[in-house]
């Protein structure tokens, strides 16, 4: 009984030796391979994106604003897989210059009506039987000048005041009336010949300049300097030669 038992114990510890040997003979078990699994960059918790992706995050985002900054780069993959920033050309266009035409500057020259003479602005022997009023011009202006009765004047023109007038207006002139000199004093306003300046009150035209004097006719001026007609416009400090 003690025999069988021992050869069981035998039996069992060489069984126990043989398992011991045989899992020493047995090759080292390799370590998993790591594998970097792409992350979908729009949610962490989404399913990942199967296949490589091109640039990094960190990579584009560096293209981007790098491009934000300057932006004629063109992003360009080198062959290592880096990322390079190439300047572009920038050619500039040239704006075509308009030019706009010079504003036309207005001149206030008087010009004399195509129907009136030189020879009805500035009478000779008899009075011509009308006279339209130029600029600075005025009734009793021009009963002085053909040496009428103002009244006569302004009877005749149908006028009922000698402040009602305009260039333009047509005064009809007396034939048979004189200047009322026992009355209203002489024709001329001033002494002449003399050296007139212009000071800009109503003496613009030669016309208003003749009314300051009363007797004297716009065409004499004109004859007296050669450097203004009868539509020309005056100046303040201008020196006109009064006959």
């Amino acid at each position: 009984m003690a025999g069988m038992k021992r050869g069981v114990l035998v039996a069992f510890t060489l069984m126990l030796v043989a398992i011991l040997l045989s899992a020493c003979n047995q090759p080292y078990s390799q370590a998993p391979s790591i594998t970097n699994t792409p992350i979908n960059p729009d949610s962490l918790f989404a399913t990942p994106i199967v296949g490589a992706t091109g640039l990094s995050e960190v990579q584009i985002f560096a293209s981007q604003t790098a491009q934000a900054a300057n932006p004629v780069t063109a992003i360009v993959s080198s062959p290592t897989g880096g990322v390079i920033l190439t300047p572009l050309a920038v050619t500039a266009t040239s704006t075509p210059i308009v030019s706009l035409p010079a504003s036309p500057t207005p001149t206030s020259t008087l010009a004399v009506p195509p129907s009136v003479s030189a020879s009805t602005l500035a009478p000779s022997g008899p009075n011509p039987s009308t006279y339209p009023l130029q600029s600075e011009e005025f009734p009793y202006c021009i009963a002085r000048r053909f040496n009428v009765d103002p009244t006569d004047l302004l009877a005749a023109s149908n006028l009922d005041s000698p402040d009602i007038y305009y260039a333009g207006m047509v005064l009809t002139i007396p034939q048979n009336s004189v200047w009322p000199t026992q009355d209203l004093g002489p024709r001329a306003l001033r002494t002449h010949p003399a050296s007139y300046t212009v000071t800009g009150d109503a003496d613009t035209t030669v016309y208003g300049v003749a009314c300051k004097f009363g007797d004297v006719t716009p065409n004499s001026i004109v004859s007296a300097n050669s450097t203004i007609n009868l539509g020309s416009t005056l100046t303040p400090g201008q020196s006109l030669s009064i006959p």
